[in-house]
């Protein structure tokens, strides 16, 4: 039987992993602290969100502002953001193929 971790432990975790988030269970990676905690971390674990959180711009420029690649998962309405994609090109250039 797998164990179940606390919403604090699994925050605690993604506060020092952002890509531990991918192992958080559904209802978490839709909890926005833990997500906000989770990019700000690593901006990768954007990938692991929930749908609803990667068109939230104030977790979308988190997560691009420490990993521009992240705007790849970005809601499509966040990347015509502009200072979302100067966020995330000023960390990767490459992110710009992702802007609208």
């Amino acid at each position: 039987m797998e164990k179940k971790y606390s919403r604090d432990e699994i925050l605690k975790s993604v506060s020092n992993d952002g890509n531990a988030l991918e192992y958080a269970d559904k209802i978490l990676k839709a909890d926005r602290e833990i997500v906000l905690a989770a990019v700000s971390n690593d901006g990768h674990a954007l990938r692991y969100a929930d749908e609803i959180l990667k068109a939230d711009r104030e977790i979308v420029l988190a997560a691009v502002s420490k990993y521009g690649y992240g705007f790849y998962f970005a809601d499509e309405i966040l990347k015509a953001d502009r200072e979302i994609v100067l966020a995330a090109v000023s960390n990767d250039g490459h992110a710009l193929r992702y802007a609208d």
